[in-house]
């Protein structure tokens, strides 16, 4: 039995209509899925690898330094006040080297590589990197937060290893020039014979702690940067490659062959999100991100806050902050006891980096309000100071990152130094960071050249053959019923009632209505 030409038409468009379906909602989010798992994965073969290896363009990197306008008065108990100085803009180029792959385990072994480039162009308003700033000693301060905390017993002797060192300061602050405490380094001299400066210089020169260069001559080099300048980081950090399972991409698993830290307690200790460089795909806004932070020697995991866009592109901002210790129960674990856990907004980086420093939100955005009571000339406000990722949910791409830190440290009050007997014993800022990315052009192009335009084509193309396929069997079916639709149209036209005059004798009719005569003829 052959089908009618309009039943095969309509057939044939129904097809049509169900492949298109099918196609745009089942068939190509299937095969844009697995192609996605490839093409994220941190293999040889892929884009994304390359760009993990070595970013091809710098990042932001913004510096805006405290300096204290009331040295002297602080020096005897006054309340500090601070003028923000900044930014000191730098470009930051990154890049993984040392690069091995473990296809057994799905790993990657690398170490890292930051370049910091100056560009006073771009910094604030007439800044140069000369500009003098007042700011706590931060190699003395630590030097004496370090006995306090370890052996407050030898406050004495820090006292009189201080004093030998800084040829006897008369207040806890350094005048100091913004590139050289940054990056270029101030000396510390440390060539001495008097047996307290000698015996710190070389407990200095044992433990080597961080951001100090050691010179010729018994003099040491200190700045915050420098040493991470241009260097290769000695630690090897190890990730998922994401082959085997994509949603595992750039998932730190061991730093230098350990598969835990030991710094902190219980699961505080555990390496927990990506390294930050790179996530999973097929985000959604009940995801929650994890990364991993080897500076701060922790996790961070920041939550979904609204829909944004970026050129012209769908993205997802999510939003972190440094945590309320004593209160939450997943970050107790970073106090030695809950009652011990520093003020909201704030986190004692002492076991992370063995020196006495505190990190917070610029301007202690979401910190304790006792925090702004003790500094004058703080203000703090989500948009310049909060830390927030927009992402692109289906590739995981970061299209717009702007991460912000504070560093702090606290003014020690203490009987068994004289130079610390006034100080107001607060915790006050010394400089917050801002690290910036944005995608440029090129790259935004490409993202929506491999993944949007060939989206956007396949719905086009979907619903064209929805639509086509849709009228195709409406019209068909009209064409083929054609006939019965005509019937029924006829039928209905004559089924109309006749209506009977009530007298069927009475057929003629008046000009007025009424019965007349015929007219008679003379």
């Amino acid at each position: 039995m052959q089908l009618a030409k309009p039943l095969k038409y309509a057939a044939i468009s129904g097809i049509v209509a169900f492949v298109g379906l099918m196609f745009g909602w089942v068939i190509f989010p299937a095969i844009l899925k697995s192609q996605l798992k490839k093409e994220m994965a941190l293999s040889k073969k892929t884009d994304v690898r390359k760009m993990w290896e070595k970013i091809p363009f710098a990042l932001d990197f913004k510096i805006y330094l405290f300096n204290y306008t009331n040295a002297e008065d602080i020096q005897k108990g006054a309340v500090p006040i601070v003028k923000e100085v900044g930014p000191f803009y730098f470009e930051e180029w990154k890049e993984k080297v040392e690069v091995e792959e473990n296809e057994g385990n799905d790993t990657i072994n690398y170490k890292k590589i930051d370049v910091f480039l100056f560009k006073p162009e771009l910094s604030g308003p007439g800044l140069t990197g000369e500009e003098v700033i007042v700011m706590p000693n931060i190699f003395m301060m630590a030097m004496a937060l370090t006995v306090y905390r370890e052996k407050p017993a030898m406050l004495n002797v820090a006292a009189k290893a201080i004093n030998g060192i800084f040829d006897s300061p008369s207040d806890v602050f350094m005048r100091v020039k913004a590139l050289d405490i940054l990056f270029r380094g101030i000396i510390i001299n440390c060539d001495r014979t008097e047996f307290a400066p000698k015996a710190a210089c070389t407990t200095i020169k044992k433990e080597a702690p961080n951001g100090i260069v050691f010179e010729p001559n018994n003099q040491l080099r200190f700045s915050l940067f420098g040493v991470r300048n241009n260097s290769v980081d000695p630690h090897v950090v190890t990730v998922k490659r994401g082959v085997q399972n994509v949603m595992d991409v750039g998932r730190v698993v061991a730093i230098d062959g350990k598969t835990k830290m030991n710094v902190w307690r219980d699961s505080c200790n555990e390496y927990q999100g990506t390294d930050g460089t790179v996530f999973p795909p097929f985000l959604t806004h009940k995801d929650r991100l994890q990364s991993f932070s080897g500076d701060l020697c922790r996790s961070f995991k920041p939550w979904f806050q609204k829909k944004t866009s970026y050129n012209g592109i769908k993205t997802n901002r999510y939003v972190a902050n440094i945590g309320d210790f004593a209160n939450d129960p997943e970050l107790q674990c970073y106090c030695d006891s809950p009652d011990k856990c520093p003020p909201k907004g704030l986190m004692d980086l002492y076991k992370c980096i063995k020196a006495p420093m505190f990190v917070s939100m610029p301007h202690y955005l979401e910190g304790d309000p006792e925090l702004l009571k003790n500094v004058k000339g703080l203000n703090p406000n989500a948009k310049d100071h909060g830390i927030e990722i927009d992402f692109e949910p289906i590739s995981g791409t970061p299209m717009v990152a702007k991460q912000r830190i504070q560093f702090n440290i606290q003014l020690l009050k203490s009987e068994k130094m004289e130079l610390l007997k006034d100080l107001p014993g607060t915790i006050v800022p010394l400089l917050w960071i801002e690290e910036g990315l944005s995608l440029n052009k090129t790259f935004v192009k490409m993202l929506k050249s491999q993944l949007f335009i060939p989206k956007r084509v396949v719905s086009v193309v979907c619903w064209c053959m929805i639509s086509f396929g849709s009228v195709g069997v409406i019209a068909a079916m009209i064409f083929h019923f054609k006939g019965d639709i005509m019937h029924l149209a006829v039928a209905g036209d004559n089924s109309v009632s006749k209506i009977k005059p009530e007298n069927e004798e009475n057929k003629e009719v008046g000009v007025m209505g009424q019965n007349q005569e015929p007219a008679k003829v003379m």
